[in-house]
């Protein structure tokens, strides 16, 4: 029996202390009636990803494309919902999967190691794809928690138009320490992570951080200090915990609200 999508979701998302990968799709788009193109993307060091594209079938399509890209566990499956929900709204979405996650190619991951560079490189070839895909469309991506990191980094070879980030990861050291402090977690970090402060200041697309009062993983804090750095970055805040925006802004059904704001964001862009 599986979860309500909502809070399988979260369930999945909540912390970045673990990688927990899943290689079986518990769904499909075309278990909602989405029509998509499921390709195979090949990144510049020969690892292959599993990709969804999805087209809108909006009768007022916004000429955006939305990567949707989860945090650090499941496998892309656990954003089809969340694909439906913008795909009605006229976004047109592109879903991926990073090396050893679901049916993308095999990938040895240690769960004590933050990120990889090479997840870098996956959301690159994801850009990349959105881009040959819907090459009329300005090309967002809506990222969560550890994924806002990748993003961060892939925007510096790939860049796109705009960005939403839940659970904005600033500081990857002090994440680690946290984990240490709290759960006396190890954890590994890979060459070049003294860079990354700059990579978040060269971000030059608009952004939009969406941020919970109560996150002790991502405070609210440091995501008012990245929109502190430029004029076209915004913040939103909604009482509640790491990445449970759609759940606290829910308002008649899933995701509405979550959704109706991120819309009006990409709509002035």
């Amino acid at each position: 029996m599986r979860l309500y999508p909502v809070l399988l979701f979260c369930f999945l998302t909540l912390t970045t202390k673990a990688y927990k990968p899943e290689h079986e799709y518990w769904t499909r788009p075309d278990s909602l009636g989405l029509k998509y193109v499921e390709k195979r993307l090949t990144t510049p060091d020969k690892a292959q990803l599993l990709s969804w594209l999805l087209p809108t079938t909006s009768s007022k399509p916004l000429k955006k494309t939305l990567i949707i890209a989860y945090a650090a566990t499941g496998n892309m499956a656990n954003c089809v919902y969340y694909a439906n929900e913008f795909l009605k709204a006229g976004f047109d979405v592109v879903l991926f999967d990073y090396r050893g996650f679901g049916h993308s190619s095999t990938f040895e991951i240690d769960p004590e190691r933050f990120y990889y560079n090479e997840f870098v490189t996956d959301f690159q070839t994801a850009i990349k794809a959105a881009k040959t895909q819907f090459p009329t469309n300005q090309v967002g991506v809506l990222s969560f928690s550890l994924s806002t990191l990748l993003a961060t980094l892939a925007y510096q070879k790939e860049p796109f138009d705009f960005m939403i980030g839940e659970g904005y990861v600033s500081d990857p050291i002090a994440i680690t320490s946290y984990w240490k402090r709290v759960a006396n977690r190890e954890f590994t970090l890979p060459s070049g992570v003294e860079v990354y402060p700059n990579a978040t200041r060269k971000l030059k697309c608009p952004l939009l951080l969406l941020a919970g009062t109560k996150d002790e993983i991502t405070p609210l804090s440091t995501s008012q200090a990245v929109v502190a750095q430029r004029p076209n970055r915004s913040l939103l805040t909604y009482e509640g915990d790491h990445l449970q925006g759609t759940t606290v802004w829910k308002e008649r059904e899933f995701a509405d609200g979550y959704v109706r704001r991120i819309k009006e964001f990409a709509e002035k862009i």
